[in-house]
């Protein structure tokens, strides 16, 4: 079995976490694969929340206005009830290409993985994006998939 990479591990948490916060499957998918994504860039650039906001905006095409307002409990900026993150929408679409059809049955346990997490991660946790970081991710982000 491959060994399965943070990112998609990411996504699905969440995924579930969002749905978990009500969100339905679909835009939970979106807000996932944005979440991964919006971490990935800050393991990269290692901005604060103020700085990747900026970072967001200059990257936005004129045309695109952002809210900040939808997404507020993940940090993510959304277009028309997208997320937005490196300069692009995201969909449910982008998080099945990186999670379900990349690794293929192996997606499927990765988000086995994750619900199972997220189904006992309180709720308190999954409304605050440091302690669901502290709490949840890390302690979980090297586990391997079965």
């Amino acid at each position: 079995m491959p060994r399965v990479n943070r990112f998609p591990k990411m996504a699905a948490l969440q995924k579930f976490r969002a749905m978990k916060l009500g969100y339905p499957e679909d835009t939970a998918e979106s807000i996932g694969i944005a979440e991964a994504l919006k971490y990935a860039i800050f393991k990269r650039i290692a901005h604060s929340g103020k700085r990747y906001r900026e970072l967001e905006e200059k990257k936005k095409k004129p045309e695109i206005s952002l809210d900040w307002e939808t997404f507020r409990t993940f940090g993510l900026a959304s277009h028309r009830g997208k997320p937005f993150v490196g300069g692009k929408i995201l969909t449910p679409e982008d998080y099945r290409k990186a999670v379900l059809y990349r690794w293929g049955e192996t997606g499927r346990r990765i988000e086995s993985w994750a619900k199972s997490i997220i189904d006992l991660v309180p709720e308190e946790y999954l409304r605050d994006e440091r302690k669901f970081f502290k709490e949840v991710w890390v302690p979980h982000r090297d586990e391997p998939i079965e």
